[in-house]
């Protein structure tokens, strides 16, 4: 059983990352057998992977034809960003930051700073967050934030694509460090929520639907 739910476990991070470097499009059908080949696994594991991504709105099940990537669209974003928002800030105003994670902080903005793809920064964006959250010891609330911001950065992905919404969050960033380097845990932790806050009414501007 330790196995099983291992292998599952790894299947469903495959299955993120792939979302996430845009290998899996929206509305595309995710094929089982097809994964299952890639990973030389069975489609068992698959299958309770993406159940479980379904069960956190990540994909989307429908009935007869499969799991699918669902599209993005403004009512979500408008419900996901709060909910990121607030837990990011219980998460970092309880945290403690050593040297070593600001200075690596430092070097993730520094190499968000010199890429230029989309991708690329949104990739180095997740490992920001996921620094700033690296000693928070609440298993379940990084659980939570884990697949929130699976979906999320999808629409981040988007959002940085434009040149001054990418300026805008490096401009956070830095701050959101200056406010580490000071101690000052609860300032920083206000300029994480008013980043994912701020990010909202870009994304409402971007999509229609």
């Amino acid at each position: 059983m330790i196995l099983k739910i291992s292998l599952r476990n790894q299947v469903k991070e495959y299955l993120k990352q792939q979302m996430i470097n845009g290998k899996i499009s929206f509305g595309e059908r995710i094929s089982l057998p097809s994964v299952a080949k890639e990973l030389d696994v069975s489609v068992t594991p698959i299958r309770e992977a993406l159940t479980q991504l379904q069960q956190v709105n990540i994909v989307e099940a429908i009935p007869n034809r499969g799991f699918f990537l669902p599209a993005l669209n403004k009512k979500e974003s408008a419900e996901i960003y709060p909910i990121i928002a607030q837990l990011e800030h219980l998460a970092v105003s309880s945290s403690t930051y050593t040297t070593g994670t600001i200075k690596k902080l430092e070097q993730i903005q520094s190499n968000i700073e010199k890429v230029s793809t989309p991708i690329e920064i949104v990739l180095l964006d997740i490992e920001f967050h996921d620094t700033l959250l690296k000693d928070f010891d609440n298993k379940i609330l990084k659980r939570m934030l884990d697949d929130l911001k699976t979906r999320v950065f999808l629409y981040e992905f988007h959002y940085m694509q434009e040149n001054d919404l990418s300026a805008l969050s490096s401009n956070y960033h830095r701050n959101i460090i200056a406010q580490l380097q000071q101690k000052n845990t609860d300032n920083a932790a206000d300029l994480i929520k008013e980043s994912w806050l701020t990010s909202i009414k870009f994304i409402e501007n971007k999509f229609t639907n």
